[in-house]
């Protein structure tokens, strides 16, 4: 089986990062540069920065471009979860549901002209949810889709159990291809833990990932936080 190529593109930057061609704070070349030379799309040069950036091997600075950050890589673990916050619910034995939701029509910001590949001016839909589980609080997400993608308005009403990636998949049209994210910890985020209804000085997981459909288009932009209980890793260490 061929390797995906966004871990083939991944496995040459970094190689890259790590060679003595770059020292740490140097700058990569622009996106739309590094895409061309390595002959592929945004979207998976994207996903690939992705990843090396929670390798902890790059840094972003928004206006200024990527940095190298180290030329030590992290130990990257991984691990396989649904993409469907409510299908992860469900295989955990936990009933999903939602406790507000907020979908809006607006114009496209100008971080999202290029993350989403889309016109400025376009429009896209945003949708703000906090996630329980059996009724507790668990996730708080951002969602951005564009306005092409969004045939059908998804129904706003809270407490039901509202799949984005289901509509998507069955009343969008939309095939998605396997995405990656990378959990990190964040601590002190105030607004997030208000919502998440635990103490602001707890830590919780965030994660942030791009979806593109079978034409390596981007479709699903999301930010998800977590509550810190609802993950727990167990490691199984090879001798």
């Amino acid at each position: 089986m061929n390797k995906p190529l966004h871990k083939t593109i991944t496995e040459r930057l970094r190689q890259i990062i790590l060679s003595d061609e770059y020292s740490v704070d140097d700058r990569l070349p622009t996106e739309p540069v590094l895409a061309k030379n390595l002959g592929v799309s945004r979207a998976t040069l994207r996903e690939a920065l992705n990843q090396l950036e929670g390798e902890n091997l790059i840094y972003r600075i928004h206006g200024l471009g990527t940095f190298i950050k180290s030329k030590r890589p992290a130990i990257t673990l991984n691990l396989t979860i649904p993409r469907s916050i409510t299908a992860m619910l469900n295989s955990l034995n936990l009933l999903p549901g939602t406790k507000s939701m907020n979908i809006r029509k607006e114009t496209v910001f100008p971080d999202d002209v290029e993350r989403l590949n889309v016109p400025a001016g376009s429009k896209i839909y945003r949708i703000e949810r906090v996630r329980t589980a059996n009724g507790q609080p668990v996730a708080y997400t951002i969602d951005t889709v564009p306005a092409w993608v969004m045939k059908r308005y998804p129904e706003q009403k809270t407490g039901g159990n509202f799949s984005l990636i289901e509509h998507l998949t069955y009343y969008c049209g939309i095939t998605l291809v396997e995405s990656k994210s990378t959990l990190i910890p964040l601590h002190n985020v105030q607004s997030v833990a208000e919502k998440l209804e635990i103490d602001p000085s707890s830590h919780i997981f965030f994660a942030e990932g791009l979806d593109c459909d079978v034409n390596d288009s981007p479709v699903l932009f999301s930010k998800e936080y977590f509550a810190p209980w609802i993950f727990r890793f167990t490691v199984g260490r090879k001798v």
